[in-house]
């Protein structure tokens, strides 16, 4: 009797949406404590083969040979803003309301909300990544020696003498680049204010994902051990045949 894979191929796709969930959930849960993470969100869609029933002969491995399919959407960003807390550090900004710092990278000109900024070894402010940030022209901001002050429009005075100004932009249609970096179409920002000698911290509920780990892992389980049933329910039916 030949084997009907069919279940198994639905359970295993189930499965696997888990794994990707998982995977998802455990990375925002290590940047709890970064500063200006935004957490990753996933969809699930349901594929519906063509006309609701199984085509005689076809490779189980495709989608479009089983009623219903599980897949993977898309994954996103949520762009709340993090709770902002104080450092006191000179060169620790965050921004309150929209919009992102502009970085220059190997790959070009990229986009960050992170504020824990420091000098480069040029004189240059730099983000931790070490990618140096832009001011309102596109420019490199060096900065020279004397006390600073950083105001709510992102202008730094030295000495109390107007030096560069940090451009902040709102980004349409940002796609995240990694754990720091995004890109988009900017425009300058307006609904801003420049906090300086503080730091806009992860925008992860660590208890929430926490309890969602939890949710998958048992998910995860229980797809597992009805697979597992199934191959033998399957395999005690051909010993039934023979």
């Amino acid at each position: 009797m030949a084997v009907d894979y069919q279940p198994i191929y639905l359970l295993a796709s189930g499965m696997l949406l888990q794994e990707r969930k998982l995977g998802v959930t455990t990375n925002n849960l290590a940047n709890t404590d970064t500063p200006s993470f935004k957490r990753d969100l996933i969809t699930a869609m349901s594929f519906y083969s063509t006309e609701g029933r199984r085509i005689n002969g076809s490779d189980p491995h495709l989608p479009s040979n089983n009623f219903v399919y599980p897949i993977i959407g898309e994954l996103s960003t949520d762009f709340t803003q993090g709770s902002l807390r104080r450092t006191g550090n000179t060169f620790d900004l965050a921004i309150e309301g929209e919009g992102f710092f502009a970085v220059r990278t190997a790959d070009g000109i990229m986009f960050t909300r992170r504020g824990d900024l420091r000098f480069d070894i040029d004189g240059f402010l730099v983000d931790p990544n070490g990618f140096r940030i832009l001011d309102r022209g596109m420019n490199e901001i060096m900065i020279p020696p004397g006390e600073v002050d950083i105001d709510e429009e992102g202008n730094i005075y030295v000495d109390g003498v107007l030096q560069a100004t940090i451009g902040v932009w709102f980004l349409e249609g940002p796609v995240k680049e990694g754990r720091d970096l995004f890109t988009g179409v900017p425009r300058p920002s307006e609904n801003y204010k420049i906090r300086q000698g503080f730091l806009e911290m992860s925008n992860v509920n660590g208890v929430e994902e926490m309890v969602r780990l939890i949710e998958l892992t048992r998910a995860h389980e229980i797809y597992s051990r009805l697979i597992q049933a199934m191959d033998e329910v399957q395999g005690r039916v051909n010993t039934l045949v023979r």
